[in-house]
């Protein structure tokens, strides 16, 4: 064998026998994450609170590849007698909808997307139900006044008549969206006393109150923070805030919610507002 053939066959046994590049390691410093594969990078719960939530309460997951999720799993403590399977309200590519199962114990939490199961963040901590309100003290013929009620925007107002204002409309809406102008007032419908009043990225500036039997109205998208804070008593037709479009709202108004007892988010369901708002907003003593 010449030199030039002696060269040519050395060439070509040491590319046969040397590996090739390796793959670029993945930029996180572990295994490459699957696309489509669920991963959580937030949770809040309907009450503002970032990874605590109350039983009954929606939970909010954003991150990415939320779609593709079927269920969420709630492990609880250890072993499986407290873990539970829920399926999702809502899913979204970046966000997740699932509200906490009423025996849900303080866990880790795992997204199942029917082939596999993937952890979701930190743990999320279970919180007691608030004790139910004490009855306000009633006064003359609030007791009368409380049993009706009064319309909750005290001015001009248009009642939303598209079908995506409407109580489950579109996007499953959970109320009723009221127009008027910003800074119209907003009163109390019922006797009772103020459940939450905080800020939170979708409702705004936002306040809950309970009334003696135990019901809930939520007023969201206010103008500003209301004066009053938990544990206020109000009565019928007192100033709590006014119209605005704070939060994710498009325009002034109010999305006003309607809850059975026991109360928003802590074992009562929304039910359409609608009927009991004509009612008010028909009643000589209203405030429209």
């Amino acid at each position: 064998m010449n030199r030039t053939c002696r060269t040519l066959f050395t060439v070509a046994i040491a590319a046969a026998v040397m590996p090739s590049s390796a793959p670029a390691a993945p930029r996180d410093g572990g295994a490459a994450f699957p696309a489509g594969t669920p991963k959580v990078q937030a949770a809040q719960c309907a009450g503002g609170e970032q990874w605590r939530c109350k039983r009954g309460e929606v939970l909010t997951l954003s991150g990415n590849d939320l779609d593709v999720v079927k269920s969420i799993l709630f492990l609880g403590g250890e072993g499986r007698r407290d873990d539970r399977k829920v399926r999702p309200q809502r899913t979204a590519e970046h966000e997740l909808l699932v509200t906490i199962p009423a025996d849900a114990k303080s866990g880790p939490l795992r997204a199942r997307d029917g082939r596999r199961t993937v952890k979701v963040g930190r743990t999320l901590k279970i919180l007691k139900a608030p004790a139910a309100p004490p009855a306000p003290p009633l006064a003359g013929n609030a007791a009368t006044v409380g049993d009706d009620g009064v319309f909750p925007i005290s001015g001009l107002h248009d009642m939303g008549q598209s079908a995506t204002n409407r109580f489950g409309g579109a996007r499953n809406h959970g109320g009723q969206d009221l127009f008027a102008k910003c800074g119209t007032p907003l009163v109390a419908v019922r006797a009772g006393v103020v459940q939450l009043a905080k800020f939170q990225e979708r409702a705004g500036n936002y306040i809950v109150l309970q009334a003696v039997d135990g019901q809930s109205y939520a007023y969201m998208h206010m103008l500003k923070p209301s004066v009053l804070k938990t544990g206020d008593v109000v009565t019928p037709g007192q100033p709590i805030g006014a119209v605005g479009e704070t939060g994710r709202a498009t325009g002034c108004h109010l999305h006003f919610e309607q809850w059975t007892a026991p109360g928003w988010y802590t074992g009562g369901k929304a039910i359409d507002p609608m009927p009991q708002l004509r009612r008010w907003e028909a009643a000589p003593h209203s405030h429209a």
